[in-house]
């Protein structure tokens, strides 16, 4: 069943069965809810068709069908229909449990060890406040054997004509057929792919990590006089751009941790990840407050 939370502003609606997935998220307005983020449906059972959803024990994708770590192989199958690799983690497609429940704050907690060698408590808080949403998610590793983790949020954003981005990188990561990292190419000033002033999202597909992000960023809607103040504590350093291109009705920004299949890479922890030992913790937040776009 869904949960709402409401606070007079903005409208939150979350279900916690469907990877603890965010359903809709609207301001409130005289003319009626306004989505801020791509909105879904609460009879829709695909987390991938809502608005958001968290990004656990990794984000994007792994290759080889698993990763070595401390000399130890440890094998991964493929979780989404179409997708040859594993995507995302686990935390999305599973049940969270409601722990507590207000008018504007939500917690949802989850426990999951059946994907060696993760073994984690994962407490999952969405908070509505004055102008914006929180989203907060804390990771305990609980397994006897160390384990690299990241985390990351995957939202889904409304696209149109006059979305802009102004997101500043260093870089970008060129991508093969599978989507997986190739090379690696400084973001120049005349770079179509440069978000460091407001500018529209390419024409054409983009599936690409962003490097040297400063964890700020503005997208802004202006015909509807709306725009979302994207930030995180700590500041992440990557996010991940992604649409099918300028016929699609959503793209996706999405906040991350780590490089794409970092686990491959000779330094995984260079490329962001973080090796957690039995009780120890990464915590990370997002923000998306509310403001108005200029025209």
């Amino acid at each position: 069943m869904a949960i709402r939370l409401d606070n007079g502003q903005l409208r939150l609606v979350v279900a916690p069965e469907l990877g603890g997935c965010v359903v809709r998220f609207d301001a409130l307005t005289a003319a009626g809810p306004l989505p801020l983020f791509r909105p879904g449906s609460e009879a829709e059972h695909d987390p991938n068709k809502m608005g958001l959803y968290p990004l656990l024990p990794w984000s994007n994708r792994i290759s080889d069908g698993g990763f070595d770590w401390r000399g130890r192989h440890y094998s991964l199958a493929a979780n989404l229909a179409g997708e040859p690799l594993p995507i995302h983690g686990d935390g999305w497609q599973q049940a969270w449990q409601v722990e507590h429940q207000g008018q504007t704050e939500l917690r949802l907690g989850l426990c999951s060890s059946w994907q060696p060698p993760f073994d984690y408590r994962a407490v999952l808080t969405y908070r509505l406040e004055e102008g914006g949403l929180t989203v907060e998610l804390m990771l305990t590793h609980l397994g006897d054997v160390p384990a690299p983790y990241g985390l990351g949020l995957h939202p889904w954003f409304p696209r149109s004509a006059d979305v802009r981005l102004e997101a500043p990188a260093d870089g970008v990561w060129e991508v093969d057929a599978e989507q997986l990292p190739t090379r690696w190419r400084r973001m120049e000033a005349d770079d179509s792919w440069n978000f460091a002033v407001a500018a529209s999202l390419p024409a054409g597909r983009i599936d690409n990590l962003f490097t040297g992000w400063n964890g700020q960023a503005l997208l802004s809607w202006p015909e509807r006089g709306i725009a979302l103040d994207v930030t995180t504590l700590p500041n992440l350093s990557r996010y991940l751009l992604f649409s099918p291109g300028e016929n699609a009705d959503f793209f996706c920004f999405e906040p991350v941790s780590h490089d794409v299949d970092a686990h491959h890479f000779p330094d995984p922890t260079a490329q962001g990840l973080v090796e957690l030992q039995r009780g120890q913790s990464l915590r990370q937040q997002w923000r998306f407050c509310l403001s108005e776009a200029t025209r």
